[in-house]
């Protein structure tokens, strides 16, 4: 195709190229009421003038390379669209769709405070196909301002709406993708499939607040009528402010941060809470005050396997469903990934075990409701994250406020706190910031934990000191109830579940010097070893004994009752 190149002064009624239009460093002006077509690529290096149209009416993908530079009045007419190259540009008076989408690739196109957009419909639009924004610029405040930006043929229009702001050469940015927000909480159970990444600059004080529409049900994964607005600033996320409309099917939320993103997930709040295990705790380890990690190195599997560390939440499948009951919680918890089981850095965040959750109530009679449980990853340091090794628990649904959290071990008894510990959660996301409102169970007063101080064990070494505890010992499933607890004497002694599991293990022999062990994910493993022993040395049912004699005496074995609100 051949080039025009314009390099002086040209002043243009009207004009057609069927060719490209090469503007290099000339005074391009197109007169009032003139229209000058272009079938091909355009390039320039300075603004364009005049108050005329430049139309762009190829037959294939036309290319528009401006350096940054304006055109007055823009006109898109190709059903092949056309795309920024190279370089950004801006657009000073009017952009009017007749067919066609405009591409911004990698780079932004940037309306003028007074531009106006014209023609644009579901199927003509500004594709935001990449790294590049749509921009307004803004010299005064403005309401429901429409970006009609999209992806592909889906069409996702964006409202921008200052309310008391100031503006210095200011102006905002948007995009679109038609994915999950990538920050997205991991167990979230309602969200938009669509994300609109966001920019402001010289906007200061006031609200600015960014409106998108979503497709349905396309965009919609869960319930529609619980997902709420969200913005993100690239760490925590807020629906302060938000509001969501199923009928219109839009979610906004106030832009707060220079950058970020909006979305729509259902509520959520961000829990982070803190716990040790006896018998990971006690075990040998190299590093004081953290736990043992010697289950994740077991091949990754699922979750029904006895030989594998379980991909998926091991308290849904026997033989802790019977006994751990999940509420409010149907989606099932599972590791996205083995490198979540990998050795983490620092080493206190390498995963010991998964632990379960109650998110109990704070009114009358406190804490003898769960509202929700979770099945979530226990770090060597105490940390307890959700399924993607990171992040606080996700509670899907339910709204900020004071909480008792309640953790429960496969084969520890259960703690929790007390209502005068209750911790205030929301949907702050990051670990750090979720820091004041941690619900620290290592290092609760005997006052902020339920129960008396028989509901834990203090423990002193390795690490800190004056560390708390779950219980340890606990291998008979079956009493791993509020009303059950530790007995290493027959019925339902612990101690016969472990003879029971390293008995059964492939082997094995039932003489009386000849036990085995057991090697896998048991129940009877209470110093999280991955191995089940019976007999000493590093007999599991030595935690069991220990811990029951610590209560009941020598020659009344009796037990050690779990203390977690009914």
């Amino acid at each position: 195709m051949k080039q025009l190149i314009f390099a002086a002064t040209v002043i243009l009624v009207t004009a057609q190229a069927n060719a490209q239009l090469k503007i290099d460093n000339a005074v391009f002006f197109i007169q009032p009421g003139a229209t000058v077509t272009v079938q091909g690529d355009v390039t320039s290096n300075v603004d364009i003038q005049g108050t005329g149209l430049l139309l762009l009416k190829g037959s294939a993908l036309q290319n528009v390379d401006m350096g940054g530079f304006t055109i007055p009045n823009l006109e898109l007419d190709n059903t092949a669209n056309a795309t920024l190259l190279n370089t950004s540009a801006r657009i000073g008076n009017s952009f009017v769709f007749t067919n066609g989408k405009f591409q911004t690739g990698n780079f932004n196109l940037t309306l003028a405070s007074t531009a106006a957009v014209t023609g644009n419909t579901a199927a003509k639009f500004f594709w935001t196909n990449g790294t590049g924004e749509l921009r307004k610029e803004l010299t005064s405040n403005i309401t429901a301002y429409e970006l009609p930006v999209g992806e592909n043929s889906n069409y996702r229009p964006a409202y921008l709406t200052t309310s008391g702001s100031t503006f210095s050469a200011a102006n905002f940015g948007v995009r679109v993708l038609g994915i999950a927000d990538p920050n997205k909480p991991p167990s979230t159970a309602s969200h938009l499939n669509t994300t609109w990444p966001v920019s402001k600059t010289g906007i200061t004080g006031g609200t600015v607040t960014l409106e998108g529409q979503y497709i349905d049900p396309t965009d919609v994964t869960g319930t529609e009528a619980n997902i709420v607005g969200y913005f993100n600033n690239g760490t925590d996320w807020s629906s302060a402010g938000e509001a969501h409309n199923a009928t219109t099917n839009r979610v906004s939320a106030p832009v707060t941060t220079a950058a970020g993103t909006i979305s729509g997930i259902n509520k959520f709040l961000a829990v982070g809470s803190k716990a040790f295990l006896q018998g990971a705790y006690q075990s040998p380890i190299t590093t004081a005050g953290l736990m043992n990690d010697n289950l994740r190195t077991l091949p990754f599997g699922p979750s029904s396997s006895l030989a594998n560390f379980p991909q998926d939440d091991p308290y849904r499948v026997a033989p802790y469903s019977t006994t751990f009951t999940h509420v409010n919680n149907a989606i099932s918890e599972t590791i996205p990934s083995s490198a979540v089981l990998g050795p983490q850095a620092p080493a206190g965040n390498s995963v010991v075990d998964w632990v379960f959750l109650q998110l109990r109530n704070l009114n009358a009679s406190p804490g003898n409701t769960v509202l929700q449980t979770r099945s979530a990853l226990l770090q060597r340091d105490g940390d307890i994250v959700d399924v993607d090794g990171i992040s606080p628990v996700t509670f899907n649904n339910l709204t900020d406020g004071n909480y008792i959290i309640t953790v429960r071990h496969r084969n520890h008894l259960g703690l929790s706190l007390d209502q005068s510990n209750a911790k205030n959660f929301t949907e702050t996301q990051s670990l750090a910031n979720n820091a004041g409102r941690l619900a620290d169970l290592t290092t609760a007063g005997d006052a902020g934990l339920f129960g008396t101080n028989t509901a834990y064990i203090t423990m002193t070494l390795p690490g800190p000191v004056n560390v708390n505890a779950l219980w340890g010992g606990n291998s008979n499933v079956a009493s791993t109830t509020a009303a059950g607890g530790l007995k290493y004497v027959t019925p339902n002694s612990d101690n016969s579940t472990i003879l029971s599991q390293v008995l059964a293990f492939p082997g094995n022999v039932s003489g009386l010097f000849n036990y085995g062990s057991a090697v896998g994910y048991y129940s009877g493993d209470n110093n999280m070893n991955r191995t089940v022993k019976y007999t000493t040395p590093n007999a599991d049912g030595t935690i069991t004994l220990s811990n029951v004699l610590t209560q009941s005496g020598l020659f009344n074995f009796g037990g050690l009752v779990q203390q977690i609100p009914n």
